[in-house]
C-alpha cells in the first residue's frame, strides 16, 4: 500500500496524525452533506415527477381545445386570430442555496385573463383555447424551476461523492500507511537501541569483573 515518502520521525508522526484528523473531519463533513443533497436531490426528484404529469394533463387539455377550435374555425382562421392574442406574464428569478449549491426558484405571475377574441363565429373555442394554454404558463414555470433544481443538485451530489471517494479510497489510507509505517520503525529502532544498550551493559559488567 502507498505511503508519503518521510522520515519515520517522532515529528513527522505527529503532523502525519493531526492532518489524518483535519482529513476525516472534512470527510464526515463532506459525507453530511453529500447526504443532505441526496434527500434534496429525490425531493425535487418526485416533485419534477408530480409537475410533469400535471404539466402533460394541462398542455394536453389546452391542445384538445386547439383542436376542437380548428374544426370549428379552420386551422387558418385560429393562426389569424391568435395573432392578435396580447398576455403578458411576469417572471421573477431568484435563488436559494442548499448547501452551498445555487438553487433557482421562478416565480410566475400570470397576467390578468379576459376574453380574447369578438362575438365571433368559433370565439367561445378560441377563447378557452387561450385560457387552457395561460393556465398552464405557471406549472411549466414550476416545472422548469424543479428540472433546473434537479440537473445542479445531481452535479453536485457527483462532485461531492468524488471527494468522498478520493478521501475514502486515497488519502485516508495513505496516511493512515504512513502512521503505521513510522510506529514499526521507530518501535525497531527502539528495539535496537535496547539492544545495544544491553550489550553495552553486558561489556561493562564484563569488564568490571576482569
Amino acid at each position: 500500500m502507498p505511503r508519503l515518502n518521510v522520515a519515520p520521525t517522532r515529528r513527522n508522526y505527529l503532523d502525519i496524525q493531526r492532518t489524518l484528523q483535519r482529513v476525516q473531519q472534512g470527510y464526515d463533513l463532506l459525507e453530511k452533506k453529500r447526504q443532505i443533497l441526496i434527500t434534496e436531490l429525490m425531493a425535487q426528484v418526485e416533485a419534477a415527477r408530480r409537475i410533469k404529469e400535471e404539466v402533460n394533463q394541462a398542455m394536453a387539455a389546452a391542445y384538445e381545445a386547439l383542436r376542437r377550435a380548428a374544426v370549428q374555425s379552420g386551422m387558418s382562421g385560429v393562426m389569424r386570430e391568435s395573432a392578435a392574442v396580447r398576455l403578458e406574464h411576469s417572471v421573477t428569478i431568484r435563488s436559494r442555496s442548499v448547501m452551498g449549491v445555487p438553487v433557482p426558484r421562478i416565480e410566475c405571475e400570470p397576467g390578468e385573463f379576459g376574453p380574447q377574441f369578438g362575438l365571433t363565429a368559433g370565439a367561445s373555442y378560441l377563447d378557452d383555447v387561450v385560457r387552457r394554454f395561460w393556465d398552464a404558463v405557471p406549472l411549466v414555470a414550476e416545472l422548469a424551476e424543479v428540472e433546473n433544481a434537479v440537473f445542479r443538485l445531481a452535479r453536485e451530489v457527483q462532485r461531492t461523492q468524488r471527494r468522498v471517494k478520493a478521501l475514502e479510497k486515497t488519502y485516508i489510507p495513505l496516511y493512515k500507511e504512513s502512521l503505521r509505517y513510522i510506529e514499526d520503525a521507530l518501535a525497531e529502532r527502539q528495539r535496537e537501541e535496547f539492544i545495544v544498550l544491553r550489550k553495552v551493559k553486558h561489556r561493562r559488567r564484563a569488564a568490571t569483573h576482569t
